[in-house]
């Protein structure tokens, strides 16, 4: 099964003040249904980071009770999550028996290790937002986190304890309906266990029902939307010409590039010209192209520089046998193996329509002409 996982954090007077996280769950059901479920939880004495961690195991821990291994995107606006994944700091921690590259303990290590017992036997891949930029899911997990951390932190007399609520699943675009009732849990703060309640006690747990591949789901739940500021996950489909490139991966990175891989092997003399498979086609969500440009390894690593220098794929190159090339120049002998990565893409959103309108003068200041450092 796919999942689609958004998540956030929040704490009112960091550290050791009250904090609350939020989360998003969104799956497909046998019957075609998009569905999706609420996650929430609040702690009186925490940290920021802590809610972060704590908003990615209580997801992770909500898609091991679907009773199957799933696999796919956790959002998240935290650098602190998002990079202990994508740059592999969380390998390093426990290869050096979770201790930093500086040898200072690593912090928060209850969380880290129960998140990744979490993760098991799943696979997810972490993917950053930015935050508070109007990406709607993520906008949505900081409500919930805020409340949360907002309704541990009513009580004056520091009696309050940590508690989590989730809804049922329901369909998405409707609203969670039905919401579970709150779990208080033990302790009153976030120590060694997170204050988790049982699993016996925690509602919402029957979704064993819940199967069927992720078909769209993001499209969907946002079809009423189209502003065309909208931030949800694109649903991009792929087919591939070869099976000995590795199948692209959705970006880890912040600036959200997604690597290619040369699908034959070539071997090239100074000078000459190719056109590169790159082994897949794909069709692009409406009002959206690929821009293609080189790594920056590329020329180091294999000696080429890509001919047009900005490729540009729109969506309506999209058939069967529409297959993605890379037109290089050979600046030095080189060879280039399949499945060595040679470029890269992203998508954007197309240009709108322009008209150009003829004027005898621009109301603007001269910043000097091109070439310039303009007007200081």
């Amino acid at each position: 099964m796919k999942v689609l996982i958004f998540t956030d954090g929040a704490a009112r007077g960091n550290p050791d003040g009250p904090g609350g996280y939020g989360a998003v769950l969104r799956i497909q059901n046998a019957q075609g249904e998009t569905l999706e479920k609420e996650l929430s939880g609040g702690y009186p004495h925490t940290t920021n980071n802590r809610m972060e961690l704590m908003a990615v195991i209580a997801a992770l821990e909500e898609v091991g009770r679907l009773g199957e291994p799933c696999e796919g995107l956790i959002y998240s606006d935290s650098r602190y999550v998002v990079d202990a994944f994508s740059k592999n700091w969380i390998t390093n921690w426990k290869k050096n028996g979770w201790v930093t590259a500086s040898r200072t303990p690593v912090k928060n290590q209850d969380l880290w290790t129960r998140l990744l017992d979490a993760m098991e036997p799943h696979r997810f891949s972490f993917r950053w937002v930015k935050g508070h930029a109007d990406h709607p899911e993520n906008e949505r997990c900081d409500r919930l986190a805020t409340a949360a951390a907002d309704k541990v932190g009513w009580d004056l007399n520091d009696t309050a304890q940590p508690f989590t609520q989730a809804s049922e699943w329901y369909k998405a675009g409707t609203g969670p309906v039905n919401k579970s009732k709150t779990i208080i849990s033990s302790g009153g703060t976030l120590s060694s266990n997170g204050g988790r309640p049982s699993t016996a006690d925690t509602p919402g747990s029957g979704a064993e029902s819940f199967a069927g591949p992720l078909r769209n789901a993001a499209d969907k739940a946002h079809s009423t939307a189209g502003a065309p500021d909208d931030q949800s996950p694109k649903t991009i489909q792929v087919r591939y010409f070869s099976d000995r490139i590795e199948k692209l991966q959705p970006p880890t990175n912040s600036a959200n590039w997604v690597d290619l891989r040369s699908a034959e092997d070539v071997v090239l003399k100074q000078g000459e010209f190719r056109l590169i498979s790159l082994g897949v086609a794909m069709k692009l969500p409406e009002g959206y192209e690929a821009h293609i440009v080189p790594r920056s390894s590329t020329y180091k690593n294999f000696g080429i520089i890509q001919a047009n220098h900005h490729g540009v794929v729109d969506n309506a190159y999209s058939g069967d046998n529409d297959l993605w090339r890379m037109p290089v120049i050979a600046m030095r002998d080189t060879e280039i193996h399949v499945n060595d990565r040679i470029c890269q893409f992203r998508i954007e959103r197309r240009q709108p329509d322009i008209i150009f309108e003829e004027v005898e003068h621009l109301d603007d200041t001269d910043r000097g002409g091109f070439g310039s450092t303009g007007v200081q």
